[in-house]
Order: C-alpha cells, then sequence, then structure tokens
C-alpha cells in the first residue's frame, strides 16, 4: 500500500509512505510503486492513537462489544486501545484470558488487556503472575483498596518490568457523591464528590512508588494538585500524568438542567480548575490525553442524575475534539499531539514499533483532514451541537485500511 502527498509533521512539506505487509518501509518525498495507492491530496497523515483508557459498554464483556469498540476505536483514528478490567465477567483467571486473547487479536484494531489487580468477589489479590504470563499487558488497580495488595502488587510490577496503571479515588471521603462539590452541585441539590478524594490517594500512591522504584500511570486526573504531586514524583521516578479530554474541554456546568450526559467520573470539575488543567498542559506537565471511552446504553442515562451510570461514548470525536480545542488553537503543536496520544502511551506499554511514523514502525496511521467541520448532532452527548473541525477520512492498522469516510 502506498499513500501519497501526505503532511506528516508542522513541516508544510508532504510525504509519501510505503507500507509493505504491517510494516511502514519507507518514507520519501516521492515513491514510484505500481501499489494500492491512497492519495491523501495534503492531509495529516497522524500515527494510530494509543489510548490507555477504554471501557466496554456497560462494562460487559461480549463479542458484540468488542466488536464494536474495535470498529469505534477505527472510526476515532484509535489502533491500540487497552480496555480497563473492571468489566462483566471479571477477568479473573488465566483460562478465561486465553480465550478472550483469543478474540481480541482477530479484530480489526488492536486491542489490548490489563490484570486487574484485587478479585473483587473475594477481595483478595488476583494471581497477576499468571495473567501477565497469559497476555495481559499492564496490572491495573484502584488505589483504594488495601494498601498491602498495592504492596505486593507494585513489588510485582517492579519484578517483572511490567507497567502499572491506577485509579486514584477514595469513595470514602465522599457521601456517595454524584459530581463535582461545587456551586453547581448545591444548586442543583447534589451530593458533591471532593477534590481531595483523588488528591490524596494520587500522594499515598506517589509515596508508594518512590518507594519501590516503580515506573506508574496516573489515571484521569481531574485536579491541578494531583499533576503537581505527579511533577514532583518524577524527580526520583518514572511516573505518568494522564488526563481525558473532557476534563480539559468542559467543566460542571455542563451538568446543569440535570443532564446525564455530563455524568463522568472522575467528574468535570469547576471552570478554575478547568483553566487550571489547560496551564498544566501548555507546561508539560500532562504526559498523556485519553477519550477516557465509557460508552453507556440509553436506559441507564436517562434516568434521575444520581441513579444514571457514569462514562459516554467519546473515542469517536477523540480526534476531531483534539484538533478543534487543543491544536487549533495552538495550545499543543502537532508534535505534541503525537507525544500526549501516541507515542507516551505506547513507550508506557513497551510498545518499541508503535506511536511514530518511522520506517520499521507498525503501519498504524490515521489519514485525517483538517478542513473538514462538522456539526455534532448526537443527541446523548455534551458535546451536541458543537461544530468540531476536522475528519479521519482513512484509518489503518496493522496494515489495512479498517476505515474509510465515505
Amino acid at each position: 500500500m502506498l499513500i501519497k502527498n501526505a503532511r506528516i509533521s508542522d513541516d508544510e512539506r508532504l510525504k509519501d509512505v510505503l507500507i509493505e505487509g504491517n510494516t511502514i518501509t519507507k518514507i520519501a518525498d516521492t515513491i514510484d510503486k505500481n501499489d494500492e495507492t491512497i492519495d491523501a491530496n495534503g492531509a495529516y497523515l497522524f500515527p494510530g492513537l494509543v489510548d490507555l483508557h477504554v471501557r466496554l459498554k456497560n462494562d460487559t464483556l461480549n463479542q458484540k462489544n468488542l466488536n464494536t469498540l474495535s470498529n469505534d476505536c477505527a472510526r476515532g483514528g484509535v489502533t491500540t486501545a487497552l480496555i480497563i478490567p473492571d468489566f462483566i465477567p471479571r477477568l479473573d483467571n488465566e483460562s478465561f484470558l486465553e480465550l478472550l486473547n483469543a478474540k481480541v487479536n482477530t479484530l480489526p484494531t488492536t486491542v489490548l488487556l490489563s490484570a486487574p489487580l484485587v478479585n473483587e468477589e473475594t477481595s483478595k489479590l488476583n494471581n497477576i503472575a499468571t495473567l501477565i504470563q497469559n497476555g495481559a499487558i499492564a496490572i491495573w488497580g484502584k488505589s483504594h483498596v488495601n494498601s498491602n495488595l498495592i504492596r505486593r502488587g507494585v513489588q510485582y510490577a517492579k519484578m517483572r518490568q511490567t507497567p502499572f496503571l491506577i485509579d486514584c479515588y477514595d469513595d470514602d471521603l465522599d457521601d456517595n457523591g454524584v459530581m463535582n462539590d461545587g456551586e453547581v452541585a448545591f444548586k442543583l441539590g447534589l451530593p458533591g464528590i471532593s477534590k481531595v478524594s483523588e488528591t490524596s490517594e494520587a500522594a499515598k500512591l506517589c509515596e508508594i512508588a518512590k518507594y519501590y522504584d516503580i515506573p506508574i500511570l496516573f489515571q484521569t486526573l481531574s485536579v491541578k494538585r494531583s499533576i503537581e504531586l505527579v511533577k514532583e514524583a518524577k524527580k526520583t521516578i518514572e511516573a505518568y500524568a494522564e488526563v481525558s479530554i473532557h476534563h480539559l474541554l468542559k467543566n460542571d456546568t455542563s451538568c446543569d438542567d440535570f443532564n446525564t450526559y455530563a455524568k463522568i467520573k472522575p467528574p468535570l470539575r469547576d471552570e478554575d480548575e478547568r483553566q487550571e488543567l489547560i496551564e498544566e498542559l501548555k507546561k508539560g506537565n500532562i504526559d498523556i490525553l485519553t477519550s477516557a471511552h465509557s460508552p453507556r446504553s440509553i436506559l441507564y442515562k436517562d434516568v434521575a442524575f444520581e441513579e444514571a451510570a457514569y462514562g459516554m461514548h467519546a473515542i469517536c470525536d477523540y480526534l476531531p475534539l483534539i484538533f478543534t480545542y487543543l491544536i487549533n488553537t495552538k495550545l499543543i503543536t502537532i508534535e505534541q499531539f503525537i507525544d500526549l496520544t501516541s507515542k507516551t502511551p505506547a513507550k508506557i506499554l513497551g510498545l518499541k514499533t508503535k506511536g511514530e511514523i518511522k520506517e520499521g514502525f507498525d503501519a498504524d496511521l490515521v489519514i485525517f483532514d483538517p478542513a473538514y467541520k462538522e456539526v455534532l448532532k448526537i443527541s446523548d452527548s455534551m458535546y451536541s451541537g458543537e461544530t468540531l473541525k476536522g475528519k479521519v477520512f482513512y484509518t489503518i492498522a496493522k496494515g489495512k485500511v479498517v476505515y474509510k469516510k465515505i
């Protein structure tokens, strides 16, 4: 396959990219080869996005939801996705993992699995050694579990040099909160989720990670103080701060009128906090972005706010949202965008041939037209009615076209 006339960076010069099998074999100003050809016509050619925080629809594992996730990834330009393993049925034994790996390996995009630290039914440590040996690529846990379980998990992560991913939240610090603890929650009469429920856990995990000297990814942080804690930890260990695109673009006023489609976790914070996160992004203190894709059926959203499920369908609009509100507004450059969404996430997982457009790297690519404009008319999105700039026209994964805009 030959891609011609593609813009692969902020540089205006166009390049041709040759793909043979599932590998990029040549990048040059001009390549002449009698092969299947896609003319990018000056559109951007990005490395496929690597998203480390996606969930299955309704947190339910079945073949239909796996297929839907992979297809949604392709539409959004995400060629590699790591599933958060808190789905049902639970991933807690090697036989189930082997069967699941066989299924995800047949999907058009790369879908990876992480090993849950704790068995939810027994509240005991999972057999993470066996899960890692049988195909799980990382260890994932919740920060508020028994600290001894975290200690044993990080020790194993260090021994096996396995990425350790952590969700920082202590629900004991909230009185069944359902949105950010602030003026909007007070106005709506809803219980709030405090910032300290996140920052206290981030501080604890920073100390544990420093003590055991392990690489650690802090997932979907929503508070500046959490970013500061990770920044401090970076002085002595390999630590990464992840933030969702939604926490950079929206604040808790999106929950006005009891809008359940803005109910996500961690919750959207107040405008001052959102602006602080933008500043941290500009300073380079945020390491990776995520779509925080967590689709929910209308059955779980079209209910009272307190009863509604957390999460939203986000991955299909992930790249246009980044381009419209971060790149087009010059908050970040194309190179920074690639670092945040492809290069650094691939590095965290040890995917040495993903995340960049280089000869010898995997042919996971996205042709993105920045001139395209579209008004979102999706009723179950908090971005409905907004005009997004740019569109994924082709997604190439494993050397094959897996999505083409018609």
